[in-house]
């Protein structure tokens, strides 16, 4: 490679030094704003949806075979048990190990989000029926 091409490939990278450290900067919102709550929630949800990705589309399927018009026959009877203890397993995994992550990132804005609601908003977030959405923030 010659002096001149050096040069110039030396000019390149500085000129895009900028554009690279905007760019990092741009990755992570403000913190304590709503979308920087929404951006860290999202992180741990994503998390928690990877390491559980089997037991979610499990209930997902249960839950979505439910008969919407309410009517319980032995078939239902035996799916909503299902579920139940499907999504109390689910359930027990997110309340012990992503809400206490959840809640310790955003205690510094002074913000804890109901267990509750951070549930049903990872459910809405995995297309759970709103039925079943419901029934937990219920």
């Amino acid at each position: 490679m010659d002096a001149g091409m050096k040069h110039a490939l030396a000019i390149a990278a500085l000129a895009l030094a900028p554009v690279t450290l905007v760019g990092a900067c741009a990755t992570q919102p403000k913190p304590c704003t709503a979308e920087w709550v929404d951006w860290k929630t999202e992180r741990f949800f994503d998390a928690f949806a990877n390491d559980h990705r089997k037991e979610i589309d499990e209930l997902r399927s249960v839950t979505s075979n439910l008969d919407p018009s309410g009517q319980r026959g032995a078939a239902d009877i035996a799916s909503i048990a299902l579920a139940g203890v499907r999504a109390l397993g689910l359930a027990g995994d997110f309340l012990s190990d992503t809400v206490p992550e959840i809640n310790t990132a955003l205690s510094q804005c002074g913000t804890t989000p109901k267990a509750a609601q951070l549930f049903a908003s990872l459910l809405r977030r995995e297309g759970f029926d709103d039925r079943a959405v419901k029934a937990i923030e219920d």
